[in-house]
């Protein structure tokens, strides 16, 4: 039989989120480039994204993608998961613009930053987001960081 310790804290390990819950705003956009530079961009002249993101019991993944393209706005359900044997999650939505796509891309914690591969920004290397608040506003700018190959 479990002492009553024992069930609270196993209530408690299946309560609680996984680090990657939460809503999430792009930050930082890495791109190649013949020249290194680093500049603002308007988000409406870009690729704008926002996740949220919640986990579930047996450890998948469930949220939505709020994303700008070139100024136009779609929001797409996210399915998302744990990568077995790393510190990584696959990220998956399906993506409306420049034309119909399903988009999967790696995703990885690094403190308070979530890193993500390329699938949702065309031309990105990689994308760098922060946590935000839930109505949180989105920004003007994000950063564009160009990199020499």
């Amino acid at each position: 039989m479990l002492s009553l310790g024992t069930v609270a804290a196993l209530v408690l390990l299946g309560v609680q989120g996984a680090p990657i819950d939460g809503t999430w705003a792009l930050t930082r956009i890495f791109r190649s480039g013949p020249a290194a530079t680093t500049r603002a961009v308007p988000i409406d002249s870009t690729v704008y994204l926002r996740l949220t993101l919640e986990s579930h019991p047996g450890g998948w993944i469930s949220g939505w993608l709020t994303r700008r393209y070139h100024g136009t706005p779609e929001r797409s359900k996210i399915e998302a998961g744990p990568l077995r044997g790393s510190a990584r999650y696959i990220i998956g939505a399906e993506l409306e613009r420049p034309a119909p796509a399903k988009a999967r891309s790696a995703g990885w914690l690094v403190g308070e930053t979530l890193r993500l591969g390329p699938a949702f920004v065309p031309d990105a290397d990689s994308l760098e987001l922060e946590r935000v608040g839930p109505n949180a506003p989105d920004p003007a700018t994000v950063t564009e960081v160009v990199t020499r190959p």
